[in-house]
This record gives C-alpha cells, structure tokens and sequence, in this order.
C-alpha cells in the first residue's frame, strides 16, 4: 500500500498544473498542418493516414500505400502565414520515409529605433523553420511505429538558433470494429539560445584600470525549450465498411478524440468527426476544449480520381480565433 501510495504522488507531482505559458520557443510547432486534420479539431493522432501524416503522427505513414505529396498554407493572424510540404514514399511493404519543411513567415516589417522611430529606412524579417526527415514501420500486422528527427531554425533580423528535435508516435488498429488507438511525442530536443551580431558589443573587462583596450563581448540570451506534446486519442468508423459499427456502402462516419499533454499550458480535449460520400466528398467538425480563443471548427473536402496521374485531394478548413477573427486552411494532396 505504501508503495502504490508512493507511486501515486510522483504521477502526480509530474503532471501538477502549473502556469507556464510562454515558457517555451518555436511555438509554430504546435499550430497543427493541413486542411483534413484542423477541419476535425486537430483530433488525428489515432487517424493520421494522409500526407500531413508525418506531423501528428509519423506512424501513420504507413496507411499510405502510394508516393504522396501534400501541401498546406494557414492564414493565421497578423499577417502571418504557416505553411507546409511533405512528402511519403513506400520504400517496402513495411516502412514508409517522409521528408517534409515546415515554415511560419511573415512580411517584411520597418525597423524603428528609439531616435527614428518613425523608422531607419532597413526593413527586417522573421522566420521559423522545421526541416524533418520521418521513417515508420509496420511490427506487426496491427501495430505501426514511425520517429521523425528534425532541425529547428528560428531567425529574427540579424539572430538565429538552432536544435535538433524528435518526434515519435505508434498506432494500434484493434480488432474492435476498427477502433484505432494512437499515441505521439512531438518536440523532444534541447534548448533555443539566440546568438548574432547584435548581440556583439563592446566591453571593458577590468574598469578599475585606465586605459584598457574594450573587448568584443558576447552577449547570452536566455535559453528556452521546445513546446513538448504529448498526444493519445482514438478513431473510430461509426460508419462505413465491414469493421465499422453500422456497415455502410456509400457513406463513411469517423469520430475521433484527442488528449493533449503540452509542457507548457494546461491539458486540452479535442473532438473531431468526418463524413465521407464515397470517398470523393467529405464534411468534417471540431470541438477544442480548454483553449481561451479557440473552439469550433469546420472544413470540407473534395477528392477526385486523375486515372493513370493518380489522385488529388482539396480540402479547407476554417477555424475561428475569437477576437483574432477566423483563419483559413487550404490544403492539396497528390498520390500517384
């Protein structure tokens, strides 16, 4: 009894809720990619089989049995734009390799100065990057497990950093009408430190002594980690083919729920479902509980067969951001 009572505190002490936001850099990595998986409140991790696949679960690759290339653009807040490629090829019956560049951009802004501050006539700019390279593999005929290492770049003016990150996450196909369970650790790395040449500046290292040549001093900014994630959820087909609660020939209802465990805010829930009409059109809706401008979602697809090109899908999601207004996602997807 001791010992479980032991067990117990340490869990807890773990996950205690604790006010940390903004403790963390790069938050880009959490804004979530692609039309399909925001349309259904970001609720994929158990159903991550298309070409955002990488991103909310690299073990979901495996669902795609063709070479696919998929493309995201979010016109987030501000002026600022999140974007997205990727690419899936099956290298054998069993493993997946993905490569893929995620960016946050935005236009070129003035630089001001306490004595100019109507400006200085430079103009600066700011860019995150993500630059990953994803594997998965299938151990057995219901269990998959994929890992993605990754490069973060962030640049601001004439600073930048880097770190390295990995990403994990495996999906379990039960024989329970289909039910998938999914799980993902996303953003596992070291520390963002700016360094740059105005950072530089001149100091005198001994000011007890007249006359001392200043030397170039280097000055340390404070290092912050990655926004870790850690997701569970699962996926089910309410709707649709032989393993699904209500076999259906023509149509297609898949529900999904995710739990999300970041390091630096609260836990948050998300809902999501998707309606399908043979494969070709899809109607999909999400919840996002625990988020202060965040909650519905909406988004709609369309997917059409290319013959012997392959096939390409269109999808849009629109998710409002209270006082931020609404953003939208276009995503397009090509498998050949």
């Amino acid at each position: 009894m001791r010992r479980t009572i032991l067990i117990l505190l340490l869990f807890g002490s773990v996950f205690a809720e604790f006010d940390k936001v903004a403790t963390t850099a790069a938050p880009f990595l959490k804004l979530g990619v692609g039309s399909r998986a925001t349309a259904m409140g970001g609720a994929f991790v158990a159903r991550a089989d298309d070409g955002f696949a990488a991103y909310w679960n690299p073990a979901g690759m495996l669902q795609l049995s063709r070479p696919t290339v998929a493309f995201s653009v979010n016109d987030w807040a501000l002026d600022i734009q999140h974007q997205y490629a990727g690419l899936i090829i099956p290298t054998d019956p069993h493993g997946r390799l993905g490569l893929s560049v995620t960016a946050l951009t935005m236009g070129e802004q003035e630089v001001t100065t306490v004595s100019q501050p109507d400006g200085t006539g430079l103009t600066y700019g700011v860019t995150d990057l993500a630059l990953a390279a994803s594997y998965a593999r299938q151990i057995s005929d219901r269990l998959s497990f994929g890992g993605t290492a990754k490069y973060v770049y962030l640049s601001a003016y004439n600073e930048q950093a880097g770190v390295m990150a990995l990403d994990l996450g495996c999906i379990l196909h039960t024989d329970f009408r289909g039910l998938d369970i999914g799980m993902s650790l996303s953003n596992f790395g070291g520390e963002l430190r700016y360094s740059g040449r105005d950072l530089i500046t001149r100091a005198d290292l001994d000011a007890s002594v007249d006359g001392n040549v200043a030397a170039d001093a280097d000055l340390r900014t404070e290092a912050w980690p990655l926004p870790l994630l850690i997701r569970m959820g699962v996926a089910i087909d309410v709707l649709g083919g032989n393993e699904s609660l209500i076999p259906a020939t023509a149509s297609r209802l898949t529900l999904a729920l995710d739990g999300e465990h970041p390091n630096d805010g609260p836990e948050r829930l998300k809902v999501g479902a998707e309606y399908a009409v043979r494969e070709m059109v899809f109607l999909r809706g999400g919840y996002r509980f625990n988020y202060d401008e965040e909650a519905f979602t909406l988004g709609l697809g369309l997917k059409v067969d290319l013959g012997r090109f392959g096939q390409t899908r269109v999808d849009y999601a629109l998710k409002p951001m209270g006082i931020l207004g609404n953003t939208s996602v276009l995503s397009i997807e090509l498998s050949r």
